[in-house]
């Protein structure tokens, strides 16, 4: 069922920050994500959305949250879409401030830091790949697809990003509270950021050192989630729905 996030703030403290992470078969990565993430030493609660995994993934989070306090763990059950595990994420978060990052370690955990700054200043914050001092190592449609949908976005919706499609952000609960999530795939993307950017959000951006994963296999299709976020990104700017 799809319901407006309202969570209540109550009793919460106020420096903490929630950090989603979406997990599907990422066993092998996550000794080395939480052990990068903690070593930051800040009060981060994480929450884990584990996406049907079968590799082990579920068993080991467990393991470390009897461990630690600060880990919290929602279990699907079954492939959902990464969609539906940042929906959910952002759901049961109750923190002012609220990260997103994927487990795989592409996006350094390091970078947290410098996404918290600049949410001084915006509302919302993407890391941008393309903003870094080094070029990355892409395949060359991944590069053009998104700088299509990137410079798509910011004609129809009054920004000036440079990479839409990144996967970490941090958001001010007031830039999402209230809002209606539908999309279970990756055109939450388009979702997120449309229904954000049409209240009048100026989304931010902070450069960041991409690094391709080094195991495993992406899980997105990108030609048929093109064809999906073009039509997701006109069909939001027509929308009077939130």
């Amino acid at each position: 069922m799809n319901t407006p996030m309202q969570p209540s703030l109550e009793g919460q403290p106020a420096q903490r920050v929630d950090v989603v992470v979406p997990v599907l078969n990422e066993r092998e990565m996550l000794p080395r994500f939480l052990s990068r993430i903690q070593a930051l030493d800040l009060p981060l609660n994480l929450i884990f959305v584990d996406n049907g995994s079968t590799d082990g993934t579920l068993e080991f989070l467990a393991l470390q949250q009897g461990a630690k306090a600060d880990i919290q763990i929602i279990a699907h059950g079954r492939n959902m879409g990464y969609g539906r595990s940042l929906a959910d994420g952002l759901r049961a978060s109750t923190a002012a401030r609220v990260i997103i990052i994927d487990a795989d370690c592409e996006y350094p955990p390091e970078a947290l830091p410098d996404l918290l700054a600049a949410l001084e200043l915006s509302p919302m914050v993407y890391a941008s790949r393309f903003r870094g001092a080094k070029r990355i190592a892409m395949a060359p449609f991944r590069r053009w697809g998104n700088r299509g949908l990137t410079g798509f976005f910011n004609l129809l919706y009054g920004q000036h990003l440079t990479d839409l499609y990144t996967g970490m952000k941090a958001l001010r609960r007031t830039a999402f509270e209230g809002l209606t999530f539908t999309r279970n795939g990756f055109e939450h993307v388009m979702e997120l950021s449309a229904k954000v950017a049409r209240r009048g959000v100026r989304i931010g951006e902070v450069p960041v050192a991409y690094a391709p994963r080094q195991t495993g296999r992406s899980k997105m299709r990108h030609i048929p989630e093109f064809l999906k976020a073009v039509y997701c990104l006109l069909y939001y700017r027509r929308s009077r729905h939130e």
